[in-house]
């Protein structure tokens, strides 16, 4: 049983992910993996939350044996990472040991991934990165919308080693679309929107509603080469049974999250925000609420490392 609330969203978002993440992207990963190929493969992942990514690389035959740094702010939703990952596990046939701050996952074929959990806030965990370890692959999902990235970006590349490789996936670009319309809906997205630019998070400003296109440049600024992008949009509608999984579930996460937000706002008057949200609510219950949210996926290679 999952202890956070947050922590169910997450496993609820996973096949939301599963079907957004921009297969162009992925395939140009798997064959940067391959060749030549690195193993361990040394992988470091921030914001990763529940551990969802680590299965869905093992799942889909990215990864096979590596060491997995995996960092979040949140400690319950770690501790709740090593519940989810040893479960996952079982239900593949996987062998897999539980520690105190790391989860080892092992089986056929030639399956070996220790996952290590660090529990910090990335602005303070990267304040020193030249004693950090250096990594193969960087992660970052549905993440780099939540911070600065002008001004963490550079300090993240310093964890890559030389010809390191970053994968930044469903990095949001400034568009949710919800159907059937309301007509409430251009303000309250609008304001919505704007929220995400005026965020602030640990002292820091922490967010972009144009995060996606913003990273072509942000990348080339830190020094980083570009090897393939795309949409990596999140589309949840019902299907002929409803819901596919626990997809109604991430939909009421995301209205009360939108409601949550503009309640915060004087211009959206409350009233209508209340009928807004209950109307939405129903609507979910109904299957009949369809979302989409317009973001990018990125995959690029980190400044070249210099020696000596």
């Amino acid at each position: 049983m999952l202890a956070s609330p947050y922590s169910r969203y997450l496993l609820c978002k996973r096949t939301v992910d599963d079907r957004a993440l921009n297969r162009h992207v992925l395939e140009r990963l798997r064959q940067e993996l391959a060749s030549p190929p690195r193993e361990p493969l040394r992988v470091f992942e921030i914001g990763g939350g529940l551990g969802t990514m680590v299965a869905r690389l093992v799942d889909w035959n990215l990864v096979k044996r590596a060491e997995y740094h995996l960092l979040d702010v949140d400690a319950q939703l770690l501790a709740d990472a090593r519940v989810w990952l040893a479960s996952w596990a079982k239900s593949r046939g996987l062998a897999c040991t539980v520690e105190a701050e790391s989860v080892r996952i092992q089986g056929e074929p030639d399956i070996d991934v220790t996952v290590r959990f660090e529990c910090a806030e990335i602005g303070d965990f990267v304040g020193d990165s030249a004693n950090l370890p250096r990594a193969d692959l960087l992660v970052a999902n549905a993440f780099l919308d939540l911070v600065d990235v002008p001004a963490i970006l550079p300090r993240l590349f310093g964890l890559l080693a030389d010809g390191g490789l970053a994968w930044f996936t469903v990095n949001f670009d400034g568009d949710t679309i919800l159907e059937p319309e309301h007509p409430d809906d251009a303000l309250f997205l609008r304001v919505y929107h704007r929220s995400m630019d005026e965020r602030v998070r640990h002292g820091r400003p922490a967010g972009d509603s144009r995060s996606g296109r913003h990273l072509f440049a942000h990348m080339r600024n830190a020094g980083a080469s570009l090897l393939a992008a795309g949409a990596s949009d999140w589309v949840v509608h019902a299907q002929a049974m409803g819901y596919p999984d626990g997809e109604a579930e991430f939909l009421r996460h995301i209205v009360d999250t939108i409601t949550a937000e503009l309640g915060q706002h004087p211009e959206i008057p409350p009233a209508g925000l209340a009928a807004w949200a209950d109307l939405r609510r129903r609507q979910i219950d109904h299957a009949e609420l369809v979302y989409i949210a317009h973001q990018l996926d990125f995959l690029g290679r980190g400044p070249r490392v210099e020696s000596g």
